[in-house]
């Protein structure tokens, strides 16, 4: 539906799909039927997360709404997790559609940041501007997340 949006030659080669399979190493959060929850490699804010739909869609203009629902309930879940368990104090939501948007994955996906007393809140959010997280950090952060959401 929405391929006019992206540049992108097609799911095998969509890095969200890698870890979904888990042909790629990646530090889950959630995996529930329709959406996952993963660390983002790069931590903006300390428990950074991406959440995805477990299937290969491109934008959010291709999601049904059942699957809307899921992401933003899931969304939420996690936020409140994210305040629990890493006593966030606040937190940013984005998500692109496009290259033009500012889009780097064309699999659709929500940024979910913690915020904390000492975050800048006029801070943007560019993974070059953000070192890769080791994935032994990146699975500390998931389980302490996890440990609240259970």
């Amino acid at each position: 539906m929405t391929s006019f949006l992206n540049s992108y030659s097609g799911q095998g080669d969509c890095a969200f799909c890698k870890y979904l399979s888990g042909s790629e190493p990646c530090a889950f959060v959630t995996r529930g039927g329709q959406v996952a929850a993963f660390m983002n490699r790069a931590q903006y804010e300390r428990g950074a997360v991406l959440l995805v739909p477990n299937r290969h869609l491109e934008t959010i203009l291709d999601l049904d709404e059942g699957l809307m629902r899921d992401l933003y309930v899931e969304a939420q879940r996690l936020a409140f997790g994210m305040i629990a368990a890493f006593g966030a104090v606040g937190l940013n939501m984005f998500q692109n559609n496009g290259v033009q948007a500012g889009q780097t994955i064309p699999h659709c996906h929500l940024h979910l940041v913690p915020r904390y007393p000492d975050s800048d809140s006029r801070r943007i959010f560019r993974e070059e501007d953000y070192p890769h997280a080791s994935m032994d950090e990146l699975e500390a952060r998931a389980a302490e997340l996890r440990a609240v959401l259970e």
